[in-house]
């Protein structure tokens, strides 16, 4: 388990190093997909199932197995500006990031967790709806705080 729990990690923080090193912090992870070369596109497809099948085996808990499930239609459905693939990526995006409090918070006992990630993320989030947002770029903020959860407690799960 801990092998896979460092090759999670190592495939998030490579994955997401190299990303913001060439070309900054994007509007979203999934934005990087058109970022990159056409030739490398599959990439973030990689990624995603690269983070999320070792995140639903060292977690071995369902409400977890539905947010990698959720992490692995993101990557399947990566073209999100393509109206075939954008509700696959929306609802997958939107499933990982509920499942994996849900499950921090009922697999895991750790609400705290969540508390902390509601606390940063729902102010991000709901500048979306005003004209002067207080953090560019808020999406890709919120996306790294919920990946960054995950890892948290599968960590503390591991070495506990």
């Amino acid at each position: 388990m801990t092998a896979l729990y460092i090759i999670m990690l190592t495939i998030f923080v490579g994955y997401i190093s190299w990303i913001w090193a060439r070309y900054g912090v994007l509007p979203s992870i999934s934005h990087s997909y058109y970022s990159l070369p056409d030739n490398l596109k599959f990439i973030f497809t990689l990624w995603s199932w690269g983070y999320a099948i070792p995140a639903i085996i060292v977690a071995s808990t369902p409400l977890m197995f539905f947010a990698g499930a959720g992490i692995c239609f993101v990557g399947a459905a990566a073209a999100y500006r393509e109206k075939m693939t954008e509700t696959v990526h929306i609802i997958g995006a939107a499933c990982a990031i509920i499942f994996s409090q849900l499950s921090i918070i009922i697999d895991f006992d750790m609400w705290y967790v969540t508390v902390a990630f509601a606390a940063i993320a729902l102010p991000l989030a709901l500048t979306r709806f005003s004209k002067k947002g207080i953090c560019p770029n808020r999406t890709w903020w919120v996306e790294i705080l919920a990946f960054i959860t995950i890892a948290l407690v599968l960590g503390i799960k591991l070495w506990s």
